[in-house]
């Protein structure tokens, strides 16, 4: 974890820790969490390109990226980052895509998907390559879908 500061990293001990409790990791189950796969922890307001920067410089999707909240269960909210392969000539994505700009902090994303009732989805997050589009997924929230 690339975190700059002591407060920073209390999230990633809070996890580790949590990580003890049976009841904890058959709720990491249900949220997409599989046995080795890495979770990548991002304060809410934690820029979108910097998280998934992190992802790709760090580890490789998917991956499963723990938000803190405090009123969620267990402390955190999920989403799950899997990499797609972007081919122009193949099926393009719905217009109604959530588009990330610059300033969208990851915490704004997961709000987002949220209030849209969107439990998956394809984002494109720019960088200073070749945008990277990333199929997401949300947990750790009850949505119908």
């Amino acid at each position: 974890m690339t975190m700059r500061s002591r407060e920073d990293r209390k999230p990633a001990f809070d996890l580790a820790r949590k990580m003890h409790d049976s009841r904890f990791r058959a709720f990491m189950k249900r949220n997409g969490y599989q046995s080795g796969m890495t979770v990548v922890i991002a304060l809410d307001a934690e820029p979108v390109t910097q998280v998934f920067e992190r992802i790709l410089a760090e580890t490789k999707p998917p991956v499963v990226v723990a938000i803190p909240r405090d009123a969620a269960p267990f402390g955190f909210v999920f989403m799950t980052i899997g990499k797609t392969e972007y081919d122009a000539a193949a099926e393009t994505f719905a217009d109604d895509e959530p588009e990330v700009g610059d300033s969208a902090s990851i915490g704004m994303l997961y709000d987002t998907m949220a209030a849209h009732h969107r439990p998956k989805t394809h984002v494109t997050v720019p960088n200073d390559w070749q945008p990277a589009t990333f199929e997401v997924g949300l947990a750790g929230l009850a949505i119908n879908s």
